[in-house]
């Protein structure tokens, strides 16, 4: 057997739904030809190299499978009709497999662990937001008092300038 990974590109905004629509088509086809699939890897919504159907970013997902070769062209076939789907990639990682187990066991504990690793990210992406949140709300409360400073000096200046006038005449 030989070991496959096909990446490919999906729609910034499309939903937690939508993603796990996409993956069950991928697994029923992979079933449907006798593919071992290893992990299927959500590597996150990144900024594009370059623009690809008005989109500027993308969400990444990773496909790792093992398979004989046939199964190749109908995932992709599968990938090509989903239109959420702007891109995909497909090569060949390793020509011989041997232990299908030991792979299977080592896809399934990098599949955990980059499922924690994104469990943290997320967890500290959210505090990170919460507290630039909380920054701007007091940044404008410091900036209030800015905005006036210019109507304030010119303030000052006219009465300092009715000031002057007033000691003028009084002299």
């Amino acid at each position: 057997m030989r070991e496959f990974e096909t990446t490919f590109i999906v729609q910034p905004e499309i939903s937690d739904e939508g993603l796990q629509a996409i993956r069950g088509r991928l697994d029923a086809v992979l079933a449907r030809h006798g593919a071992v699939r290893l992990m299927c890897d959500d590597l996150g919504r990144k900024r594009l190299a370059y623009e690809i159907r008005k989109f500027q970013k993308g969400h990444y997902l990773e496909l790792v499978y093992l398979d004989k070769g046939p199964v190749v062209p109908e995932v992709e076939r599968a990938l090509r009709l989903d239109d959420s789907v702007l891109r995909f990639l497909t090569v060949q990682v390793s020509p011989h497999v041997e232990d299908i187990e030991k792979r299977k066991a080592d896809a399934a504990a990098l599949e955990e662990d980059r499922a924690r690793k994104a469990a943290e990210r997320a967890a500290r992406e959210a505090e990170e937001e919460a507290a630039r949140a909380a920054e701007e709300s007091a940044g404008e409360d410091r900036d209030r008092p800015e905005r006036d400073q210019p109507e304030r000096d010119r303030d000052r200046e006219r009465d300092d300038d009715s000031d002057s006038d007033a000691s003028d005449e009084e002299e």
